[in-house]
């Protein structure tokens, strides 16, 4: 790798933990600053919605208020850059805790494009992609299907 691809690779690393951390402290309105302005952002193979990002705002302020704890851990961010546009396959592991304190589990891929835009990178496009689930109350659904 040369100089320019390793740099690459560390910013779209940083951006999905950028990702990660905007979400688990509630600070949704980070995303404006991670996502590029006509991005597209699909949520629905967990119970989610899918629509632009202020669409997804919107939602993630109110539909995280059910769970008082969560956390995204991220890693096997496997990319491939191709100048100012790269794409993504992000694994993320998501324990979740309900207001009556059940923890459940989620495991999911993010399929991702970037789009580079003078020198700083940001998510184009995001699509949730389930993988397997634990535990998962009858409260929540996270199956798009029912």
């Amino acid at each position: 790798m040369d100089i320019t691809e390793i740099s690459d690779r560390l910013e779209l690393e940083k951006l999905v933990t950028d990702y990660a951390t905007a979400i688990d402290s509630r600070d949704f309105k980070q995303l404006n600053n991670l996502f590029t302005p006509d991005a597209h952002i699909d949520y629905t193979a967990v119970g989610g919605i899918a629509g632009s990002l202020a669409e997804i705002i919107a939602f993630l302020e109110t539909a995280l208020d059910f769970f008082p704890n969560y956390q995204h851990f991220i890693s096997n961010i496997s990319l491939t850059i191709n100048g100012n546009t790269a794409t993504g396959k992000v694994m993320c592991f998501n324990p979740m805790q309900t207001k009556d304190s059940q923890v459940f589990f989620l495991g999911m891929w993010y399929q991702d494009t970037y789009f580079k835009n003078g020198d700083q990178w940001f998510i184009s496009s995001r699509i949730e992609e389930s993988s397997w689930s634990h535990n998962v109350p009858v409260s929540v659904n996270t199956d798009p299907q029912q």
